[in-house]
């Protein structure tokens, strides 16, 4: 996701997604193509994807923070993680055997896959994938989510067993994301600035034209894969020509979510058959949002969130900002999510937003005025831009500050901000949004990973009661309370959810369709990067 950065979720986690074990969704993607016939005689082995990218990854280890979108497709090539998604979007086991939780989901047994090797010959161990998640508990940025573990241990050489201090239900979930990425310890220590993993690529090196190249590792631990020879990240900056890269031909695989560019992209593709666009309209997608600082003037009253919230016009935002493509946000969840329920925040009521105004200016004796801060990029400033307009038209007097990413998040980390414009809130399960809720009443620490600092008693106890059962019908009554109370406090203003497309060639095959180390068939698309092993052309 390149529209901003999700501040909110900086010191939580990086899109987490997940589903209870017995609800499913369909998560169809979409192709749009002239040529969609797969070869009769099957895959054909050999030959280089060049996957357009904003820029060469700055970062490979699992453990080094949060990944961009570019950097995450980037890891599906070199790393293989415990679980994934399967097509039903539940968690099945990829380098774990199994896992199996006791009747109180304070414990979790992880059998290792045997027969697994890392690109360097080394075999995967228990040790090794315990030590891949004591390396994820001292990540900052997932500090909050893996509070609830106690301990690590390895119980045999194949077996790793994780205990909790309290139940979490939907731990199995964790490992189907970065954290349960797995690579080799000398990257997670930074001793050799090769990323090494167990995936079907081997990174090779950057060329001279700062070009990252991955050459097929010939001893993958799945058979017959890859088909390609190499993958080439090919950096380039500006995202109308990367899209120009892939309509020429030049790249065989971009990630796009620029409002412009997917209005181009839809023209193309429309007039001529020089493109493959790969759209997930079932996928949970990230969110424009708008994080109110509840901790301190004007946003610890509820009068003035409620009236920068009846001031939105949701709908002008997704047209002029956005051209349409995307949809409007109804909540922390996407409507398409099974764990959706409808409890739509306050619609664009101009007089009802100016009279809580007044309220909020008889309740204090101050105009209500705040500052925005939001990171630099055309469309997030068009977006502020409007909202500001918006808020005028109610007496609301708003500010924008234009701030560099990694200020923006050491600020929502102490709390030091009125509102922030950002993107995020794209996990398919909400337990994983726990930390962007929790707290003590009246203790708030300097540091937080809840950048809001909105702390509701039912929210928490909604979050705990859905990591104590595996019942999916009380899981859904617990994360419909969540989603009830926030849309009636409002820490957070959902503007629109935001569309991700994968565009490819014509010829390149299996972008979507791909199988687990368990055997079922794997989820086409996560975060707008797909499975690289099983890609092959078509001649």
């Amino acid at each position: 996701m390149r529209l901003g950065t999700p501040v909110a979720v900086a010191f939580a986690v990086l899109s987490l997604a997940a589903c209870s074990d017995s609800k499913t969704r369909p998560a169809a993607t979409t192709e749009s193509t002239a040529s969609t016939v797969a070869n009769a005689s099957g895959p054909i082995e050999g030959g280089t994807l060049d996957i357009a990218v904003a820029a060469v990854p700055a970062k490979w280890a699992p453990n080094g923070g949060q990944w961009t979108t570019d950097e995450l497709q980037a890891a599906r090539a070199v790393y293989d993680r415990l679980m994934v998604r399967d097509e039903n979007d539940q968690p099945v086991p990829e380098l774990l055997a199994s896992v199996v939780p006791n009747s109180s989901f304070t414990a979790w047994t992880l059998r290792i896959r045997p027969g697994v090797l890392f690109s360097d010959g080394t075999p995967l161990t228990a040790e090794i994938v315990a030590f891949n998640l004591k390396a994820q508990q001292g990540d900052r940025s997932n500090a909050d989510l893996l509070m609830p573990i106690s301990t690590i241990t390895v119980t045999d050489p194949q077996t790793v067993l994780v205990t909790m201090s309290t139940a979490w239900s939907t731990f199995s979930e964790v490992l189907t994301t970065r954290i349960g990425t797995v690579a080799a310890p000398v990257t997670l220590l930074g001793f050799d600035p090769r990323p090494i993993g167990t995936g079907p690529f081997i990174w090779s090196g950057v060329d001279e034209a700062g070009v990252t190249i991955l050459v097929k590792n010939p001893t993958y631990w799945k058979k017959g894969l890859p088909h390609l020879d190499a993958v080439r990240l090919v950096p380039i900056a500006d995202a109308a020509d990367r899209v120009t890269a892939a309509i020429d031909g030049k790249v065989g695989m971009v990630a796009v979510d620029e409002p412009r560019q997917l209005v181009r992209l839809e023209s193309v593709q429309n007039r001529e058959s020089k493109i493959t666009i790969h759209d997930d309209r079932n996928a949970e997608r990230p969110k424009v949002n708008i994080a109110l600082e509840t901790g301190k003037a004007p946003f610890d009253r509820l009068t003035a969130r409620r009236a920068v919230a009846y001031a939105t016009d949701r709908a002008e935002i997704l047209s002029k900002a956005f051209a349409g493509q995307g949809t409007i946000a109804r909540g922390m969840m996407s409507d398409t999510s099974p764990w959706f329920v409808d409890h739509t925040a306050p619609t664009r009521d101009v007089d009802r937003a100016k009279k809580q105004a007044e309220a909020y200016t008889k309740e204090t004796g101050l105009p209500l005025t705040f500052r925005l801060s939001v990171s630099p990029g055309t469309t997030m400033e068009r977006v502020a831009s409007l909202w500001r307009g918006q808020l005028e038209q109610a007496g609301i007097d708003l500010t924008i500050d234009l701030v560099e990413p990694p200020v923006l998040s050491l600020a929502a980390a102490i709390g030091e901000f009125q509102a922030i414009l950002q993107v995020g809130f794209d996990s398919p399960h909400p337990d994983f949004y726990e930390p962007l809720f929790y707290g003590i009443p009246a203790e708030q620490t300097a540091i937080s990973g809840n950048p809001t600092r909105y702390i509701n008693p039912l929210v928490t106890k909604a979050f705990s009661d859905a990591r104590s059962t595996a019942d999916v019908t009380r899981q859904v009554d617990d994360y419909g309370t969540i989603q009830e109370q926030i849309a009636i406090d409002l820490p957070y203003l959902f503007l629109v959810q935001v569309r991700e497309v994968i565009v490819t060639s014509p010829k390149l095959r299996g972008v979507t369709s791909w199988s687990t180390g368990s055997g079922a068939d794997g989820l086409g698309q996560e975060d707008a990067t797909v499975s690289l092993a099983q890609l092959w052309f078509a001649r």
